[in-house]
């Protein structure tokens, strides 16, 4: 059973017993674009990221482009300023030791 069916089976229980359900969806996905780099790369520092591997992360990081798909139509590369790689392996560990 997934966890969806088996929350959606729990609040048709409580809605028989007559109780309410209270229910929040969190949407991370824009949470992954706000993640200041320049902090993130402290934190790093922090935790004891230096040298050769420091500046892996800085490059990692650094001069990366996103673009739009619109009906076929595809806009200019542009450059971010912020944010952290979605789909990546790294991207959330990047993002929880952003937090």
């Amino acid at each position: 059973m997934t966890a969806l069916l088996h929350l959606t089976n729990d609040w048709y229980l409580n809605i028989d017993k007559g109780m309410t359900n209270l229910i929040a969806f969190l949407d991370l996905a824009k949470a992954f674009d706000a993640v200041s780099r320049s902090i993130l790369l402290k934190k790093l520092e922090l935790y004891g990221l230096k040298g050769a591997t420091l500046d892996w992360f800085i490059s990692y990081l650094s001069n990366r482009q996103q673009q739009c798909v619109v009906e076929g139509c595809v806009s200019k590369p542009q450059l971010t300023s912020c944010g952290v790689p979605q789909g990546s392996i790294l991207g959330p560990l990047l993002f929880l030791s952003s937090r």
